[in-house]
């Protein structure tokens, strides 16, 4: 009797047993697959390690040197920014990207954007890192920035920068195909920091803005753009050297003479010579930053009083910060192209 206890007991723990097993449900070849399908798209929508290029393979310094601007490996997104470049700086702030640690400030002097002043002004977060053309390397080593962005007027600078950080990335651009070079800008500061889909928001208004300035500009004959500096003027047309070329190649406006010697700062112009040009319309960048009253006392003289574009109403003074100082900026180059709108109606 006891050995049939003992049977029945076994065979009543076996079937416990099996019961068990099946209550705990074996995973499905499907879910399994789902399962790995989820992990595999986790890694692919990974964007690091990202391999980044400069926009520009080598540039020129002042002084003529050649710099070669390499590669760079990103192991993850960026946390601390520096941007030696306002304009870029302007796209950064447009993107929502955080994380700015060093702004060239110049000890309050510096021709910061108006829009991104109080926000970007130096602080315990945000260092003072010098000018655009001098740069304060100490204090960019001290915040500590996991990359650098740069354009022209550091390229000198670049090596000495790289001991800072190996990140260190070339965004500035020539004037051929101008628009298409700020829209670069967007999109590497975009893929880099999560940012796709407001850069092809900030893109798309930008386009609109530049579609109704070469639309309003058609009927015009033609223009000039002319700098204005401490009393001097400089002409610019719009020559591949020329740093205004794109308000003709990308803007619309028709150059009042092709004449004028290839620079990035411009061929000195007097008044004369822009009597002797006569545009119907007479753009002037203040490179001072000055009010614009100030400056019409001097270029607005009895000389240019014999110009079409004084006769017709059509001098248009440019902001000089958006202008000259933060070019390429998303932002910027709305503010630039609604200038215009507003001036010539």
């Amino acid at each position: 009797m006891k050995k049939w206890n003992i049977i029945t007991a076994a065979a009543l723990a076996l079937m416990l047993a099996a019961c068990g097993s099946e209550e705990t449900e074996t995973p499905k070849a499907s879910d399994t697959n789902e399962a790995s399908e989820t992990e595999k798209e986790v890694v692919e929508e990974s964007a690091f390690p990202m391999t980044v290029s400069s926009l520009s393979t080598a540039r020129e310094t002042e002084e003529g040197a050649s710099v070669t601007f390499e590669d760079i490996t990103l192991e993850e997104e960026p946390k601390r920014i520096i941007s030696l470049d306002y304009g870029f700086l302007d796209t950064l702030d447009a993107l929502g990207v955080e994380g700015i640690v060093g702004v060239a400030a110049g000890g309050g002097k510096g021709n910061i954007p108006e829009h991104l002043k109080e926000k970007y002004a130096p602080s315990d977060e945000i260092a003072d890192v010098g000018t655009l053309k001098a740069i304060d390397f100490e204090a960019v080593a001290a915040a500590e920035p996991d990359i650098i962005f740069i354009s022209g007027r550091q390229t000198a600078f670049y090596e000495e920068l790289k001991e800072i950080t190996p990140n260190v990335v070339f965004i500035g651009s020539d004037n051929s195909n101008y628009i298409d070079a700020v829209y670069e800008t967007v999109d590497l500061a975009a893929k880099m920091f999560d940012k796709v889909e407001k850069g092809e928001e900030l893109k798309t208004a930008l386009q609109e803005k530049v579609d109704a300035v070469n639309e309003k500009v058609a009927g015009y004959e033609n223009a000039l753009v002319a700098m204005y500096d401490d009393k001097k003027m400089s002409g610019f047309d719009n020559g591949a050297e020329s740093r205004f070329a794109y308000v003709y190649n990308d803007f619309g406006f028709k150059p009042a003479t092709t004449d004028i010697d290839a620079s990035s700062h411009g061929s000195d112009f007097s008044y004369e010579s822009i009597l002797s040009v006569d545009p119907e319309v007479l753009l002037v960048v203040d490179r001072t930053v000055s009010d614009v009253d100030t400056i019409k006392a001097d270029i607005e003289n009895d000389i240019i009083k014999q110009t079409r574009a004084y006769k017709e109403g059509k001098i248009v003074y440019l902001d000089g910060t958006n202008w000259y100082f933060s070019s390429n900026g998303v932002t910027t180059e709305a503010a630039k192209l609604q200038e215009i709108l507003d001036e010539l109606k």
